[in-house]
């Protein structure tokens, strides 16, 4: 077969697999699956458990000068510039994932950890469209287009549309993201410093919005504590999605475990075509940066405003899908404390439609419209599936992210302080993940399949609501009616986007080299 012919049926398959989600993620025959970690942004692949995160989000100056500091990002030389961390062989306090030898010493946890996404705006101002005259990214024109002029497509209208946004997003000036996380204030406050005189030196960058995020807190034996939680008091960070390949082992559960092309693009994609030139496309990703404020006092209001109708923190697990400590309604409809308890690696252990229909398909256990049902549905039958009783997983995103703002006191709600959650959303595919999820099964009532939900159903929880429509609806068993809660507003609101390449190692140097 000629290229171009090879070329025709990748772009038809491609676009029947967008049209009607064909193609689950199954291993392609005969496909590599060995990753290359050194050359991959280890947040891509690593969850950093660091209880502290600050985000830079940069305009370039001086072209030149900024493609000669991101080299130096690379270079190896950690006493020049602080270092990209990459994928590679590191502990950092984690248990051994499938590769590690269980008989080494565990590394040392770094005291910080750095990343960088580019914009499309990013890559002209760094004049990587005009120099590398092979340049494209045919397969990514959300990521071209950019946050903003997406916004419509996730539900980022009204309050959190693009013109409400902080005045750095949006409007071509955002071209780099660093990402500092760090172990400790005093290391966050040593690289912080370090990175505010590089990006001014030679005037490559001129930073333009800065933000922090930080673990939650909580007291043990008189001591700060990080937790996992995020601010309207669930655990956050139980189901983790599992990579062919991957650096990290995770506790076995039902789902099937994701093809690496999902997250790193890779010559064996079965829906995009890599960027080209391949030294600037191979071993990247992509990312929305999100800066999400959350209406913990709203949401705590209507709990309460509708007690008369469901328990308040049933009604609260209903909306997520979980209670609040992290308990699944799928193994424990009833009670946050189920009798002999669940061990914590059986948490995500669960399937909501078995493949035969059994399970909890009418959503008696946990609402068809629960948030946690809606970005995740497992092997439900949903809109986009790519066979019946398939994964779901090509629309697999994840998500690495910190809260900010001071934890929520319940006895002082009114404080006027703004809280919410900042981070990345990984994906390969902004349209086919991203936005697919958001657009679908968010803010779309007919995402279950078969299961009717009511026409004006979204999550609960992040959809984009209109009160005088609003409707969440919560089945009850043995033919009782259903309960209706009505009229409640957005819970979070987008103050911030831009989406973002995540180039490889090989990649910023590719950049860096460009004269």
């Amino acid at each position: 077969m000629g290229e171009d012919n090879k070329t025709q049926v990748k772009e038809r398959g491609g676009l029947l697999r967008r049209l009607f989600g064909r193609g689950d993620a199954h291993s392609t025959s005969g496909a590599k699956t060995t990753l290359e970690l050194g050359d991959i942004q280890g947040f891509i692949l690593r969850g950093y458990r660091m209880p502290m995160v600050r985000h830079f989000l940069l305009t370039v100056d001086v072209p030149a000068a900024a493609r000669k500091l991101l080299g130096r990002l690379v270079s190896g030389e950690e006493s020049d510039v602080p270092q990209i961390t990459t994928a590679e062989g590191w502990h950092v306090g984690f248990e051994a994932g499938p590769g590690d030898n269980l008989a080494d010493i565990p590394r040392h946890k770094p005291d910080y950890c750095l990343n960088i996404g580019i914009t499309w705006p990013g890559m002209i101002a760094l004049e990587v469209k005009d120099r590398a005259a092979a340049i494209s990214f045919k397969s990514f024109a959300a990521f071209t287009a950019g946050a903003a002029e997406r916004a419509k497509l996730v539900g980022d209208t009204g309050a959190s549309a693009p013109e409400n946004w902080i005045d750095a997003f949006g409007k071509g000036s955002d071209h780099v993201l660093v990402t500092l996380h760090a172990i400790s204030p005093e290391a966050m406050a040593t690289y912080s410093d370090r990175l505010s005189v590089l990006f001014a030196e030679e005037n490559a960058f001129r930073e333009i919005w800065q933000c922090d995020g930080m673990a939650l807190m909580e007291m043990k034996d008189g001591k700060p504590i990080p937790t996992s939680k995020v601010h309207f008091g669930y655990t956050d960070g139980i189901s983790m999605t599992t990579i062919v390949g991957g650096p990290e082992r995770y506790p076995p559960d039902h789902q099937q475990p994701c093809e690496p092309w999902l997250f790193v693009l890779r010559d064996e994609a079965e829906n995009y075509f890599v960027p080209e030139p391949r030294e600037l496309g191979l071993n990247g990703s992509f990312a929305v940066f999100k800066k999400i404020e959350t209406d913990v006092v709203g949401f705590e209001n209507f709990l309460q405003s509708n007690k008369d109708k469901i328990n308040p923190e049933l009604l609260a697990a209903k909306i997520c899908g979980r209670w609040r400590n992290g308990v699944p309604l799928a193994l424990s409809p009833e009670t946050d404390s189920p009798p002999g308890g669940i061990p914590p690696d059986q948490l995500n252990n669960y399937e909501y439609v078995n493949q035969d229909g059994s399970g909890d398909p009418k959503g008696l256990r946990c609402p068809v419209g629960a948030h946690m049902r809606r970005i995740n549905p497992r092997g439900q039958p949903v809109t986009g599936q790519g066979e019946p009783g398939g994964s779901n997983n090509t629309h697999r995103v994840i998500r690495r992210g910190l809260p900010y703002g001071p934890a929520y006191d319940p006895t002082q709600p009114y404080d006027g302080i703004e809280r919410g959650l900042l981070g990345y959303f990984i994906n390969s595919s902004i349209e086919n993940q991203y936005e697919f999820v958001l657009g679908h099964w968010v803010n779309d009532s007919e995402f279950a399949g078969s299961v009717r939900l009511h026409p004006k159903s979204k999550d609960p929880m992040i959809g984009t609501q209109d009160p005088a429509e609003s409707i969440f609806v919560i089945p009850q068993a043995n033919g009782a009616p259903p309960i209706k809660i009505t009229g409640f507003s957005s819970f979070t609101t987008t103050k911030a986007a831009a989406y973002c390449f995540l180039p490889s190692i090989t990649a910023i140097k590719f950049i860096s080299n460009l004269g």
